[in-house]
C-alpha cells in the first residue's frame, strides 16, 4: 500500500515537472499572477468609484516591470474590459499579464455543424462574433427546429486560468446554475434576460448560453456613447423605476441551488453599463414619461463561474445591488463614468461632480442608494421612495440649501436659464392675463369687483402656519389602531411587533420627524387607542388628550353636532375591493372577465359562499376556487359589513361564521398583497378576492382595485391622466405615475366606501391656547406642502395638485 502511494507521488511530481518544462511561459505567467495577487490582497480595497493613490502607484509599477520583462506578452492585443466599474476583478486584471483567448478557436461555420442542448439544436449564423468580451464571445444564431433567432454567448475556459479539474467543475455548475428556474411571485413588471438553454460540451474548453435576442437593444455604455450627452432627470427616474422593479423580483426569489442549498433572495451581482440593455421607443408620445425599456442580463450567478480561480470571490448582496445601481444612475446623469477632461473616475462623494444636477430630490435619492445618506432596506422601499419623490428641478430643497456652495448654486441657476426664464415669464403673464380677462367678464356680467389675489400664486409651506400664542409644550393626540389609516401611517407590524414607519419622502425619518424638519413647531406625542368611542371623546373634553384623528366621521355625527367639538378634514381614504392583477393578454384574467367592476350583490354572494368558484359568477372566468380575504382592522370590516349586508341579516350572520371558522382569511392587507393573492392565482391554486384601505393598496401592482356600486353605477377610485378611469388594460406596474386617486369621487361622496379623515378638537372659546392645537395641526396638513406629504403616504389629498 505504501509502495503504491510512493509510486503515485513520484509519478505526479514527474508530470508536474514535465508540464512546467513543456509550457514554461504559461507556468511562469501563472506563478507571477499568483504572487501579484498576494501583494495586491495586502492593500485595502476601496469602494466602487473611489480613487486610491497607493493602489494606483502599485498598479503602475507592476505594469512597467511586467512590460520590461515580458516583451512577448506585451505585444498581445489589449482586451476591452467589460466588468462593472470599481469591481475587485477589474482592479486585479490591471495587474495581471494580458491573456489571449485566441488560443481557443472561434466557432466553426460548417453547413451541418450544430450545437446541441437540452431544449433544442442551434446553429451559428456567422463565424465572426458580433461582440468580443472578456473571456467570452457573442454570436447571432438560429434555433434549427423553428428558425427562431437566438443569441449564443460563448464562455471560454483557457488553460492559463483553468486546469482540467477546474474547467470540468465549472462546466457542471454552469449547466445547473444557468438552468435555475426563476418563478414569478407577484406583479409582472420585470425585465430580466433569462437563459433559454445552457450547454457545456464535454471535450471543449467553452460553454454556451442561449438567450432570446432583445430587438433594437444596446448596452447602457453604447447608449451613452451614441447620445454623447447625459440622461435627463426624468429619464434617470424612469431607468431607476424599471430596474428597482426587476431587482424586487430577483431579491424575492426562493431558489434551490445544485448543492441543495435553498437561497432566499437572489442578488444580481453584476450591474454595470455593459450588463444592462436599453430599448428606445422611437415613436413620438405626448406622455411625459421617457419612452424606453430596461433589461437586466449577465447575472453573477453564472458569470462569476468564468472568472480566474486565483481571483478572490465576491460576496454579492441586496445592498451591493442598490449601491451599484446608485453609481450607474450617477453616471447616467453625468453622461459617463469618467471625467471627460482629466479621465479620472467620477465620484458621487465629491460635491463638485453634482454641480450640473438640478434635481435635488433625485440627488438625495441616489446618494441614499449608494449609502452616502441613510440607505434603503430593500428595492421595494427604494422604489416607493422614488415614486414619492417630487420632480422639482432647479428648486432648492430647504433641508439641503445650506450644504450647497455658492458657486454650485450659481451654476445651477445658469443651467438653461434663458429658456427656463422665458417659459416661466410667459406662463405667469399668460395666467395673469387669463385671470384679468375672466375678472373683467365676471364684473361686466355679475357686477362683482375685480380682485386678483396674489396669494393664489404662492406655495404655502408648513412653516408658514402661524402658531403664535401657543405655548411651548408637549401636546398629545390619539387615533384608533382598529381604524388603520392614521395608525398605519405611524406604525407597521413586523413579526407581531409595532415598529415606527419611516417616511417615503425623506429617507430614514418618520412622518412626525418629517413634519418637524419642515418647520412644524408643535411638539406632539402620539398615543393610540384600540378604538375611538365615548370614552375617547371624554378624554378630549377633559383635556387628557389635545386632539383626535378619526375615520368614518358619520359614526360620530351626534358628537360633532353637539357644539362641543370642531373638526377639519385633512385627507380622504376608502375601502377598495381587489382581485389578482395580471396583464390583459393573459387568458383567464379575473379583472378582465369582470370588466373591472363588481356590485354589492356579487360581493354578498362571494362572501357568504353562495359562489365558491369564479366560473359560477361568469362563464369567462377560470374554474378556480374563490379564496376570501379580509383585513385586520375591525373598523374597516365593520364599514364593509354595514355597506354590503345592509338589510341582509342572514348574509351578515353567514359572513361572521366564515370569519370565525377561518374560511375567510383575516390578515394584514400588505401581507395579502405581497405573498398570497397573485402567487396562488398564477400557480392555479385559487383566485382570491379581498378588500382593504386604498392607502395600502394604491401603488401595488399585484392586485386590481375594482369599481364598486350598484349595477351600472359602479365607481372607480383611480383615474388616469387623461381623466378616464383605469381599466383592466391599464398597466398598473409599468404606468405608475400615470394614474392617481380620483379626488372628486371622495370629495363629492360618490364612492360608497369612501370617507374623510378628520382632526377633532374642542370647540374654540377664544381663551385657552391649547384649544387651537388641533386646528393648527390640521392647518399645517392643509397647506400645499402638507398635502404633498399626505399624497406621498398613500392617502387621498383634499384638493388636486397645483
Amino acid at each position: 500500500m505504501k509502495l503504491n502511494e510512493l509510486v503515485n507521488s513520484v509519478g505526479t511530481r514527474v508530470r508536474e515537472v514535465t508540464n512546467f518544462i513543456r509550457y514554461p511561459v504559461e507556468n511562469v505567467s501563472r506563478i507571477m499572477r499568483q504572487r501579484i495577487q498576494g501583494e495586491y490582497d495586502k492593500i485595502e480595497v476601496p469602494f466602487i468609484g473611489q480613487e486610491h493613490d497607493k493602489k494606483k502607484q502599485f498598479v503602475e509599477n507592476t505594469q512597467s516591470q511586467s512590460s520590461a520583462k515580458n516583451n512577448r506578452e506585451s505585444t498581445l492585443p489589449v482586451r476591452d474590459n467589460h466588468l462593472s466599474n470599481g469591481s475587485l476583478a477589474q482592479k486585479v486584471e490591471l495587474l495581471l499579464p494580458p491573456k489571449s483567448t485566441n488560443e481557443i478557436d472561434i466557432l466553426p461555420l460548417k453547413r451541418n455543424d450544430e450545437i446541441r442542448g437540452r431544449r433544442g439544436r442551434y446553429r451559428v449564423n456567422s463565424n465572426n462574433p458580433i461582440k468580443n468580451l472578456d473571456r467570452a464571445r457573442l454570436y447571432e444564431g438560429t434555433q434549427v427546429t423553428n428558425n427562431k433567432p437566438i443569441l449564443i454567448k460563448e464562455y471560454l475556459l483557457p488553460e492559463a486560468d483553468f486546469n482540467l479539474k477546474e474547467a470540468r467543475k465549472c462546466k457542471e455548475q454552469f449547466e445547473e446554475l444557468a438552468g435555475v428556474n426563476l418563478k414569478k411571485i407577484g406583479g409582472q413588471d420585470f425585465r430580466l434576460i433569462i437563459p433559454w438553454d445552457a450547454i457545456a460540451p464535454r471535450d471543449e474548453r467553452r460553454c454556451y448560453l442561449i438567450t432570446e435576442p432583445i430587438e433594437n437593444s444596446i448596452t447602457l455604455r453604447e447608449y451613452i456613447e451614441q447620445k454623447n450627452c447625459p440622461m435627463t432627470s426624468l429619464q434617470v427616474r424612469e431607468f431607476l423605476k424599471q430596474v428597482l422593479q426587476t431587482l424586487w423580483f430577483l431579491h424575492n426569489q426562493k431558489i434551490r441551488l445544485p448543492n441543495g442549498e435553498v437561497r432566499y433572495g437572489l442578488p444580481h451581482g453584476n450591474l454595470s453599463l455593459n450588463s444592462i440593455l436599453i430599448v428606445q421607443n422611437e415613436e413620438k408620445s405626448l406622455a411625459e414619461t421617457p419612452q424606453f425599456f430596461i433589461y437586466l442580463g449577465d447575472l453573477a450567478l453564472w458569470e462569476d463561474l468564468f472568472q480566474p480561480r486565483n481571483l478572490p470571490s465576491v460576496n454579492h448582496s441586496v445592498n451591493k445591488d442598490l449601491s451599484e445601481l446608485g453609481y450607474l444612475s450617477f453616471y447616467l446623469l453625468l453622461g459617463g463614468d469618467k471625467d471627460p477632461l482629466f479621465g479620472q473616475a467620477l465620484n458621487p462623494k465629491h460635491e463638485q461632480h453634482w454641480s450640473t444636477v438640478d434635481d435635488i430630490y433625485l440627488k438625495n435619492f441616489i446618494q441614499s442608494l449608494i449609502g452616502i445618506n441613510s440607505p434603503f432596506a430593500n428595492a421595494e422601499q427604494a422604489r416607493q421612495a422614488l415614486l414619492a419623490a417630487p420632480f422639482l428641478p432647479l428648486l432648492i430643497d430647504p433641508q439641503t440649501e445650506k450644504k450647497i456652495t455658492e458657486p454650485q448654486a450659481k451654476y445651477a441657476q445658469i443651467f438653461n436659464s434663458r429658456i427656463l426664464i422665458f417659459c416661466i415669464i410667459s406662463s405667469v403673464f399668460g395666467l395673469i392675463l387669463f385671470l384679468f380677462i375672466q375678472a373683467l367678464i365676471n364684473k361686466f356680467f355679475t357686477g362683482k369687483p375685480l380682485i386678483l389675489n396674489a396669494s393664489s400664486f404662492q406655495y404655502k409651506k408648513i412653516k408658514d402656519v402661524d402658531i403664535k400664542g401657543i405655548p411651548p409644550s408637549n401636546f398629545r393626540y390619539t387615533a384608533s389602531k382598529s381604524e388603520g389609516t392614521w395608525d398605519s401611517l405611524i406604525y407597521y407590524m413586523n413579526k407581531n411587533k409595532r415598529i415606527k414607519r419611516t417616511s417615503l419622502v425623506s429617507f430614514g425619518k418618520t412622518f412626525e420627524e418629517e413634519l418637524q424638519q419642515r418647520g412644524m413647531a408643535l411638539n406632539l406625542t402620539y398615543r393610540p387607542v384600540s378604538v375611538i368611542n365615548d370614552n375617547t371623546f371624554a378624554m378630549l373634553k377633559n383635556k387628557q388628550t389635545d386632539f383626535l384623528i378619526i375615520n368614518l366621521v358619520n359614526k360620530f355625527d351626534n358628537k360633532l353636532k353637539a357644539n362641543e367639538f370642531s373638526y377639519s378634514t385633512i385627507a380622504y381614504d376608502g375601502i377598495v375591493i381587489f382581485v389578482p392583477f395580471s396583464d390583459s393578454q393573459r387568458s383567464g384574467s379575473i379583472s378582465e372577465a369582470l370588466k373591472g367592476k363588481i356590485t354589492f350583490e356579487q360581493l354578498r354572494k362571494l362572501y357568504t359562499r353562495q359562489i365558491t368558484s369564479w366560473q359560477q359568477l361568469d362563464k369567462n372566468l377560470p374554474d378556480l376556487k374563490v379564496q376570501l380575504y379580509i383585513p385586520n382592522e375591525e373598523e374597516v370590516i365593520n364599514r364593509f359589513k354595514a355597506a354590503t349586508f345592509n338589510n341582509h341579516p342572514e348574509g351578515l350572520k353567514r359572513f361572521q361564521e366564515l370569519i370565525a371558522t377561518g374560511e375567510i382569511i383575516k390578515q394584514e392587507t400588505r401581507e395579502t398583497l405581497g405573498k398570497q393573492i397573485l402567487g396562488d392565482f398564477e400557480n392555479d391554486r385559487n383566485a382570491g378576492i379581498g378588500f382593504g384601505l386604498l392607502s395600502k393598496v394604491f401603488g401595488q401592482c399585484s392586485v386590481y382595485p375594482l369599481s364598486l356600486g350598484q349595477p351600472g353605477k359602479e365607481i372607480q377610485t383611480l383615474i388616469q391622466k387623461d381623466g378616464n378611469d383605469i381599466n383592466p388594460k391599464t398597466d398598473l406596474c409599468n404606468d405608475k405615475g400615470s394614474y392617481y386617486p380620483n379626488i372628486d369621487v371622495f370629495a363629492q361622496k360618490k364612492y360608497p366606501l369612501g370617507y374623510e379623515i378628520v382632526v377633532v378638537y374642542p370647540q374654540s372659546s377664544g381663551v385657552s391656547p391649547v384649544i387651537a392645537v388641533g386646528a393648527k395641526f390640521a392647518e399645517s396638513l392643509q397647506t400645499d406642502e402638507g398635502q404633498y406629504l399626505i399624497r406621498a403616504t398613500g392617502l387621498v389629498p383634499i384638493r388636486k395638485e397645483n
